[in-house]
């Protein structure tokens, strides 16, 4: 394992789901899974490891929508 994986570990351990990570790095999810199983490394691996311990330090996962209360809802047509 590297040192991207096992931050990515103990923020999940600590309730933290990928799409959150993606929000809080700006990054997508599909990137941030690609991280954790190995799969493409971070080009800028300093900050990325930088963000992850200032969130690791945080109380709790954060609680965001991903999208707009209605906008999921299928289109009458």
């Amino acid at each position: 394992m590297n040192d991207v994986q096992v931050k990515i570990g103990e923020l999940q351990a600590k309730g933290w789901t990928l799409a959150a990570l993606a929000d809080e790095l700006g990054n997508s999810v599909n990137a941030v899974e690609k991280w954790k199983v190995r799969d493409r490394y971070p080009a800028n691996v300093g900050s990325v490891l930088l963000a992850m311990d200032a969130l690791a330090k945080r109380r709790r996962a954060p609680k965001k929508r991903r999208y707009q209360p209605g906008s999921r809802r299928k289109q009458a047509e």
